[in-house]
């Protein structure tokens, strides 16, 4: 997702392809205004008025655009913008003085209406970047470029002494080159060519912070969270009171898993800014992923007060509330999700899904179709259409759309198992023991394959196999009642009394509430002519299964 460039204002998170934000209207990163000027970064904001720093593809050089913010302005507006941005221009034509500012081109890309302006300010470094002097000698100081963070200027004690003007700078210009270079690389997806790219525009000006943002961004995609961290800390020494590059901080420590750590830097995002919807979203998927979930949802909150059309939140938001089986909540999110993003494959999977925890598979099976229709090689959108269809007992369809979405990822062990149940309702015992073995190939530790494969075998009478597989799915799970219940029954089967007694007081020790395995114990007991015991098992199985009936009622 692509998010607007004015953070403070607006935030909001576009597709990737938007040349222009959905809500404010201002350009995207990347985006050429009039096919030649490329927006790199977002400057300042005055007005129902937007600065932009640009990249002009015909002469190489940087140029400030101002352009009207469409929310904030009337057609009118934008005529009369144009008609002085014009004048301006022509005016500009006959000014030659070394340091002017100058309105070189405008025009209208869209919903924007903008000019662009040569214009280079200098000023002395602010309290906020006082970090950068660390090295420098007692009484030096240095003056950066106000935009761009390029040192120009170094004051000693024996006064001020000018590199050069910072629109003849060629280590200025030669630094935003480079920066130029990253970022084309890096939304190309070659990272080893961006990370050249940002280390040169870093050798040109120590201080350029997009050259270290770029960088950082770069090492993380790189799988170099370390590097990556020292990257983020430098543009926090130049930038403290700024809550990205914290909020980028915590990403990096995430990765590293030192959670505490990113909590920290989650916190100090919120202390520069506590109204900066990233820093709240961040910290709620990171507790979310703690298992912290009361924490993370208050931390959602947060983050929809701020800004309620984020959909990726309203998603997290959703299948955290899921998680904790609070369903109706979680498709209360996931319905505000849907309303900003209508043909979203993901989110009407979850939908669906949501539904069907709900025990309302009809209506999940139709967002389910809708969803493999968007996004047809989406495995797990087959799978879980699979889930609705097996659920409403409609099994042949049900395995068509397993065997789908095996074909799109043979590896996914819960479509095998799930195959498996559908072959054995369909009466194709082999086919599913096949099924759950390939489960199992994928998955050895999914226990349901485990006993369901034992129970199947139990049916064939292949009672030492069966035997194999409960022993398997109680080592994984110890207190497997089923398994225990299932095993009872099998070793009964194949003469071995005493163990299965044994096996069904584990049964009824880990689930006293279970009436099946009280009954089973009760058969053994009867077996070993111990009909007292045996009658007490069967009442106190009776009794279990007249309060389920009660319950239900």
């Amino acid at each position: 997702m692509g998010l607007c460039l004015d953070r403070e204002g607006c935030s909001f998170q576009n597709r990737d392809e938007a040349r222009f934000c959905a809500r404010c209207g201002i350009p995207m990163r990347g985006t050429f205004l009039k096919g030649r000027y490329e927006v790199e970064e977002f400057v300042s904001k005055d007005r129902g008025t937007v600065t932009l720093r640009t990249l002009d593809r015909y002469g190489d050089s940087t140029m400030l655009v101002r352009a009207l913010i469409p929310r904030e302005t009337s057609v009118q507006d934008r005529e009369n913008f144009l008609q002085d941005a014009e004048l301006a221009v022509a005016l500009s034509a006959r000014v030659n003085d070394a340091g002017s500012i100058r309105v070189i081109d405008c025009g209208q890309d869209g919903p924007v209406a903008f000019l662009v302006k040569s214009e280079h300010r200098l000023s002395y470094v602010t309290d906020e970047d006082s970090a950068i002097f660390n090295s420098l000698p007692v009484g030096d100081a240095v003056t950066y470029d106000q935009d761009t963070g390029v040192q120009l200027r170094v004051a000693t004690t024996d006064g001020l002494e000018a590199v050069q003007s910072a629109s003849n700078t060629p280590v200025l210009h030669t630094a935003l080159h480079y920066l130029a270079q990253g970022n084309h690389a890096y939304e190309l997806g070659n990272y080893e060519e961006a990370l050249t790219a940002y280390d040169a525009a870093i050798a040109q000006a120590v201080a350029l912070v997009d050259a270290w943002s770029g960088k950082a961004a770069v090492l993380l995609h790189l799988q170099c969270a370390e590097e990556a961290l020292v990257a983020y800390d430098y543009v926090i020494s130049l930038r403290p009171n700024d809550p990205e590059p914290w909020t980028l901080r915590a990403t990096a420590l995430h990765e590293l898993r030192r959670y505490d750590e990113e909590m920290y830097s989650y916190d100090q995002a919120l202390r520069c800014n506590p109204n900066y919807v990233y820093a709240w979203s961040g910290r709620a998927m990171a507790l979310a992923e703690q298992n912290r979930s009361e924490e993370a949802l208050m931390a959602f909150d947060c983050a929809l007060l701020l800004d309620p059309q984020q959909s990726v939140i309203w998603q997290a938001m959703s299948d955290t509330l899921y998680s904790l089986q609070r369903y109706e909540e979680a498709l209360i999110a996931v319905n505000h999700a849907l309303e900003i993003e209508q043909n979203s494959a993901a989110l009407l999977d979850t939908k669906g899904n949501i539904l069907r925890r709900m025990k309302n598979p009809e209506q999940a099976l139709p967002l389910h179709e809708k969803a493999s229709l968007l996004d047809p090689q989406n495995a797990m959108v087959w799978f879980d259409k699979a889930n609705d269809l097996r659920d409403l007992r409609r099994y042949s369809e049900a395995l068509v759309d397993y065997e789908q979405a095996l074909a799109i990822d043979p590896t996914l062990a819960g479509a095998w198992y799930n195959r498996g149940n559908v072959l054995v309702a369909l009466q194709m015992f082999e086919d599913a023991l096949q099924s759950y073995d390939h489960a199992l190939d994928y998955d050895s530790g999914l226990v349901s394959a485990w006993y369901n494969k034992g129970s199947l075998l139990h049916q064939l009478e292949r009672h030492e196999e069966a035997l194999f597989s409960f022993d398997h799915a109680l080592a994984i799970d110890v207190h497997a009642v089923a398994a225990w219940n299932n095993k009872g029954i099998t070793l009964f089967a194949l003469g071995r009394m005493d163990e299965a007694l044994a096996a069904l007081d584990q049964a009824t020790s880990f689930a006293p509430d279970e009436p099946d395995a009280w009954y089973n114990k009760a058969v053994v007991l009867e077996k070993f002519g111990r009909m007292q015991e045996a009658l007490i098992c069967r009442q106190w199985a009776c009794s279990l299964e007249q309060q389920d009936h009660s319950i239900g009622a």
